[in-house]
């Protein structure tokens, strides 16, 4: 990612306790663990669909992430059955550069947003809890997905990732009547 991203640091630290209608001690307790050691809560997340979902948020620094790391620890000897409740997550909002030049491709002012916690443009997101997860959105700033210049890109790309990508989850976005519009494709060079 380094090479192909102008952003070397995540630029959103994080962590989050998911209430779910439980009042436990335990919960409570982490509640109060978070609170001492990042502050109050910063913002409760709802559910309109869901009436019992609650999730408090914390904003981190980076040496404030070290130290969620050994909290999530401590949370989970406490008491293993809510691993699931409390996550740490790092958050990479990027434009994609010619690693060859480091210079910043054109076409990404104006990106479609995928993730509302970042804006519009390319994001990256690492999730800790119970194990570990990764959320990738790239948009890649080529108008034609079929161009030679686009399959080189993409296939440099792929070369420094851990993961593979999959001709089941592309899309092609235009602008049309004010708004981005996505349409599913599968890149001809995946057939």
């Amino acid at each position: 990612m380094r090479t192909f991203s102008d952003q070397n640091q995540p630029t959103l630290f994080s962590i989050m306790l998911n209430m779910r209608a439980d009042n436990s001690e335990s919960l409570e307790y982490r509640v109060r663990r978070i609170c001492d050691s990042f502050g109050p809560v910063q913002h409760t997340t709802t559910s309109p669909t869901w009436k019992e979902f609650r999730a408090y948020n914390w904003k981190l620094t980076s040496e404030q992430f070290q130290k969620g790391f050994l909290l999530l620890d401590e949370f989970d000897q406490q008491d293993p059955s809510l691993a699931d409740r409390t996550s740490l997550h790092a958050s990479w909002k990027f434009k994609f550069v010619e690693p060859r030049t480091g210079r910043v491709l054109s076409g990404q002012e104006d990106l479609p947003m995928i993730d509302f916690r970042l804006g519009p443009g390319s994001s990256l997101n690492f999730g800790a809890f119970r194990g570990a997860s990764v959320y990738a959105w790239f948009l890649f700033p080529f108008e034609d997905p079929t161009a030679e210049d686009f399959r080189d890109y993409v296939a440099r790309f792929q070369k420094e990732l851990v993961f593979k990508f999959s001709h089941k989850h592309w899309r092609l976005w235009r602008f049309s009547r004010d708004e981005w519009r996505p349409r599913r494709f599968v890149p001809s060079w995946y057939c």
